[in-house]
């Protein structure tokens, strides 16, 4: 048997088992995939949306315009809070110890101008006082000695020693009776605007210390529930990102988007009802809340065939009268609004 003839053979057996393989690979049969359910229009004609639910109160984002790492985290998902409950701390070691030293600094001022307002101290008022009655003495006795002097003095440079220990003895004498007058006044009215001043500076540097303090301590707007908690204690806070969602999920919205074409066919008063995807049977009633006045471009699709998608919708806000614990924030609901035709 010739070499040739052997790779023929084995090329066609090649090609027979390629054969066989492809016939059954084709004919494998396709796991069947689950139908997914489409509920049925409640409404003759009805205008198709599709929703998207919310806490009454709206989604609120907590977060800090301060760069700082995360000291405690004082709430749960699932927590219900009041208005002004702390939600977390953020590290303010640094604040507290510049705290410290504002106050000392307003004790200080606050001293200083207790001690101008107690003016004039009773010490300080004898001394003046005994130093005046002894200038005053030394002036009356250097006029004694000045006139006596003048009649004895043999030549003019005598008179002009006298006349200066005179002139000496009466300066001395002026500025004890002005001390006296000084320190008998008490304190001087700007002074005490002065110390007045630097009290009022040092309490604000304090103050603004305080209300830093206060803001890192974050709390809640509103009375309502945690939905979500995007930080970690330790980790240092992005004041761009939220840190925590809160809502008030007593009642819930549906936040419906309606093709801008279809705008004309809308009535506030029309009914309209909703479906959870993928289930059929409970039905969820809405009420009108109002309009959207601004048009956005389309987020969500209806999965209708008529569906235009280089839209823009208008947005309509719904109260979900049937309160159903299986709704979740941010779920996406099937949503008909009747209109007559």
């Amino acid at each position: 048997m010739s070499r040739k003839y052997i790779y023929l053979v084995a090329t066609a057996t090649f090609l027979s088992f390629l054969l066989i393989l492809n016939f059954f690979i084709r004919n494998e049969p396709v796991q069947a995939t689950q139908d997914v359910k489409v509920a049925n229009p409640p409404f003759p004609t009805h205008i198709s949306g599709t929703g998207i639910v919310e806490p009454e109160s709206g989604s609120i984002l907590i977060s800090s315009a301060l760069n700082r790492s995360v000291e405690k985290i004082y709430v749960s998902v699932n927590d219900k809070v009041k208005k002004g409950d702390i939600l977390f701390q953020l590290y303010n070691q640094d604040l507290m110890a510049h705290l410290k030293i504002k106050q000392k600094g307003y004790e200080e001022s606050l001293s200083n101008l207790s001690k101008i307002a107690a003016m004039p101290r009773e010490e300080d008022l004898t001394i003046a006082q005994a130093t005046l009655f002894k200038n005053r003495a030394l002036y009356h006795q250097s006029i004694i000695e000045y006139c006596m002097a003048n009649r004895c003095a043999k030549c003019r440079s005598e008179k002009w020693i006298n006349l200066y220990k005179f002139q000496q003895a009466k300066g001395e004498y002026l500025a004890a009776k002005a001390r006296f007058k000084k320190v008998k006044h008490g304190a001087w009215q700007p002074d005490l605007k002065i110390g007045q001043t630097q009290v009022e500076q040092a309490l604000a540097e304090m103050e603004a210390i305080k209300i830093e303090i206060d803001r890192t301590f974050i709390t809640s707007p509103i009375e309502g529930n945690v939905l979500q908690i995007k930080i970690r204690e330790g980790e240092t806070l992005d004041p761009s990102k939220t840190a925590i969602i809160l809502g008030n999920i007593e009642e819930l919205n549906l936040r419906v988007s309606i093709d801008q074409l279809s705008a004309s066919k809308f009535h506030p008063e029309s009914p309209a009802v909703a479906f959870k995807q993928g289930d059929t049977e409970t039905e969820f009633p809405l009420k009108f809340i109002h309009i959207e006045p601004v048009m956005v471009p389309k987020k969500y699709l209806t999965n209708e065939l008529n569906e235009k998608v280089d839209t823009q919708i208008f947005e309509i806000l719904y109260r979900i009268e049937k309160n159903n614990s299986n709704l979740f924030i941010g779920e996406q609901m099937d949503v008909y609004i009747y209109f007559e035709k």
